[in-house]
Formats: C-alpha cells, sequence, structure tokens
C-alpha cells in the first residue's frame, strides 16, 4: 500500500514539475486592459520596453517577443504582440490597438 502511495506521490511531484516553466507573460485580456489608451510612457512602466520599434510621422509599431499568452487556447505563449500606437488630439502617441500573433 506504501508503495502505490509512494508512486503516485512520485508522479504528481513529476507532473507538476512539468508545469514549472520559465515563461511568464501575461494573459491576452490583462495585457490589452494594460496598454489600451496609455501613453508610451505608461506602457513602458507597466509592461517593459519593446523588442523592436518602427515609428512613422503619426504611427507607432512596437514588437513584444513571447510577452503574452492565451488563456482559451491551453495558454499558448503568442510569438509576438504587437502595439499600434496613434496621435491623439493633444500629439501624444497612445496604444489604440494590439494584435497577437
Amino acid at each position: 500500500m506504501r508503495a502505490i502511495l509512494r508512486a503516485t506521490l512520485c508522479g504528481m511531484l513529476l507532473a507538476l514539475a512539468g508545469c514549472a516553466g520559465e515563461f511568464s507573460g501575461t494573459a491576452r485580456g490583462l495585457f490589452t486592459g494594460y496598454v489600451t489608451d496609455k501613453t508610451e510612457e505608461e506602457v513602458v512602466a507597466r509592461v517593459g520596453k519593446p523588442e523592436s520599434v518602427d515609428s512613422k510621422p503619426n504611427t507607432l509599431r512596437w514588437t513584444y517577443k513571447k510577452k503574452t499568452f492565451d488563456p482559451d487556447n491551453q495558454s499558448l505563449v503568442d510569438a509576438e504582440t504587437i502595439l499600434l500606437f496613434q496621435k491623439d488630439a493633444s500629439g501624444k502617441f497612445k496604444c489604440t490597438q494590439v494584435i497577437f500573433g
């Protein structure tokens, strides 16, 4: 009986150890709430600096790598998350769209 209990306990510990990955990203919905309608400074303060930035006169495109995951798809990690910024009436860039891919 003890052998079965030990084997079960070992199996459970191994299963839990397999779940402990090094990824510490953010769920898509939370991430979207963190950045939508926020300025560049607010976004950096909340989610960090992007991997790359592409800028045009009235648009910014920020790309993050492996920063988010899809909780509705077995927590699959997104290869990249793209933020699109547009200038508002005051001339400040604000995040207007989030694209997960």
